[in-house]
């Protein structure tokens, strides 16, 4: 063997090695960035209709990814953070893959149990894939009376495809927070009459 042959083996192995490396890297981005635009579109914060004691926020994974609720968050308009309480799964998901979808029990066909989000450590909440949970707002939590909402975040983490978990903030939409507003100002209006 030549010292040639064995320098364009080398070459050919080091090329070879680099080119699957890239496509592999560049499949790992791609997914990554497919799965983060699917969580923003299908994980988003809505609101729930208010009762005697809390206004509440619903926040449903229509993915079929498990992702962890770290943390539900509203801002006020004096940038007062307010992170909201978990209550507890709905039982009810909303999958927003096609506009003529309801919400729908979620049910597995064959044992016909039903997956659950449920708190983990820190008090961070856990959301399987097409399951949804209830956060609540009480006036205990809000410093002053008149405070007006300016955003509502919603922060979690998922698994990327090498199983590491990444952290994204996902913002409700600003008619979500307009309703949450009126919502909290329904519920101290009736608060204060009751």
């Amino acid at each position: 063997m030549s010292l040639l042959s064995i320098v364009q083996s080398i070459f050919g192995t080091v090329t070879s090695f680099v080119i699957w490396s890239g496509l592999v890297y560049l499949f790992y981005v791609l997914r990554n960035r497919s799965l983060e635009h699917k969580l923003r579109q299908l994980i988003r914060p809505s609101r729930s209709d208010p009762d005697e004691d809390r206004v509440h926020v619903i926040c449903a994974n229509g993915t079929d990814v498990r992702v962890t609720v770290r943390d539900v968050r509203l801002i006020t308009t004096d940038d007062n953070h307010i992170s909201l309480t978990y209550l507890g799964d709905t039982g009810d998901v909303i999958s927003p893959r096609r506009p003529n979808d309801i919400i729908a029990r979620r049910r597995n066909g064959v044992t016909m149990s039903e997956e659950k989000a449920g708190l983990i450590e820190r008090n961070f909440v856990e959301l399987p894939a097409q399951t949804a949970g209830l956060w609540a707002l009480t006036a205990a939590q809000v410093g002053q009376a008149d405070s007006r909402f300016a955003q509502c975040l919603l922060v979690i983490d998922y698994p990327t495809l090498l199983n590491t978990r990444k952290l994204m903030v996902v913002t409700a939409t600003d008619d979500i927070v307009a309703a949450l507003n009126d919502d909290f100002r329904t519920y101290l209006a009736e608060r204060d009459l009751g």
